[in-house]
C-alpha cells in the first residue's frame, strides 16, 4: 500500500473533510481575535490604574506644598520667636494639651546637693535614685540587701551590696545619715527558712543553732553560739546586732 492510498477520499469523503478543514481554520482565527482583545483590554485597564494613582500622588504633593506655604504666612508675628521654656510654659497652663512633641515628658531626676542627706534604713528606692552616681539598678540592690538583713547597722554594709565599690561608696557616703532602724531575728522564735534567709546565716550556722535550741530548749546569749565551731569571731560580731534572744 502507497502512501496515496491514505490520502485517497470519496467525492463525498473529501467534501466533508474540507468544510472541517474551514471550521478549524475559522475557529483558531476567532481565538486569536478574541485573546487580542482581552490582552488589551488588560493593559488599558492597567495603565488607567497607574494614571490614576499617578495623579493622587500628584495631588496631594500639591496639597502638603500648598499647606507648607500657608502655615508659617498664618502664624502670628509675636509666636515665631518664642522659646522652649515659653512653649513648656504655655503647655503646662493649659493642662499638657497641644503640648510640643520636641520636648520630652521624662524630666532628669533630682539630685541632692552637698549637705543634704537621707536615712540609711527609711530612704526607698526613689530617695536613693537622688544620691548623684545612684541609678535604679543600685537603688533597687540596696533596698533588696536592706529588706534581707532587716535593716543596715552601718553605712560600710553598702559594700556588701553586688557591684557597689569603694569609690562610689566614697562618694555616696556624704549623703546618707546613719540610724538605728533594724530588725532584729528572734533566734529561739524564727523557723529554719527565716533563719537561713539572713546574709550572714549559712545552712551549717542554722542548724547549729537548731540542735542548739533542741538541747537547751532556749538559747540565752549570743556568747553560747560563739563556743560552736560553725561561728568565727567574725561572724558572731556581725551577727550580734541582728540577733535577739
Amino acid at each position: 500500500m502507497r502512501w496515496k492510498d491514505f490520502l485517497y477520499f470519496q467525492r463525498g469523503s473529501k467534501l466533508g473533510v474540507l468544510l472541517l478543514m474551514i471550521l478549524i481554520v475559522l475557529t483558531l482565527i476567532l481565538q486569536i481575535l478574541l485573546s487580542s482583545r482581552r490582552s488589551s483590554r488588560f493593559v488599558l485597564q492597567q495603565n488607567d490604574s497607574l494614571i490614576q494613582a499617578f495623579e493622587q500622588f500628584q495631588h496631594s504633593g500639591e496639597v502638603h506644598q500648598e499647606e507648607r506655604m500657608i502655615a508659617p504666612l498664618g502664624e502670628p508675628e509675636g509666636l515665631k520667636s518664642v522659646s522652649g521654656g515659653d512653649e513648656r510654659k504655655q503647655a503646662d497652663a493649659s493642662g499638657g494639651e497641644g503640648r510640643d512633641r520636641n520636648f520630652p515628658s521624662n524630666r532628669f531626676a533630682v539630685k541632692l546637693r552637698p549637705g543634704e542627706t537621707i536615712t540609711l534604713n527609711e530612704a526607698d528606692t526613689t530617695r536613693w535614685k537622688m544620691i548623684p552616681g545612684i541609678g535604679t539598678s543600685y537603688a533597687s540592690r540596696i533596698v533588696k540587701y536592706r529588706e534581707l538583713l532587716g535593716g543596715y547597722v552601718r553605712k560600710d554594709q553598702l559594700l556588701e551590696v553586688y557591684g557597689l565599690n569603694e569609690e562610689l561608696y566614697a562618694r555616696i557616703t556624704p549623703y546618707i545619715t546613719p540610724d538605728s532602724v533594724w530588725r532584729p531575728l528572734p533566734v529561739n522564735l524564727a523557723e529554719f527558712s527565716e533563719l537561713l534567709r539572713h546574709p550572714y546565716l549559712n545552712y551549717e550556722q542554722v542548724q547549729a543553732i537548731f540542735n542548739l535550741r533542741r538541747k537547751k530548749g532556749k538559747i540565752e546569749t549570743i556568747r553560747e553560739l560563739a563556743m560552736l565551731d560553725q561561728f568565727t569571731q567574725e561572724d558572731i560580731k556581725r551577727l550580734e546586732p541582728y540577733l535577739e534572744f
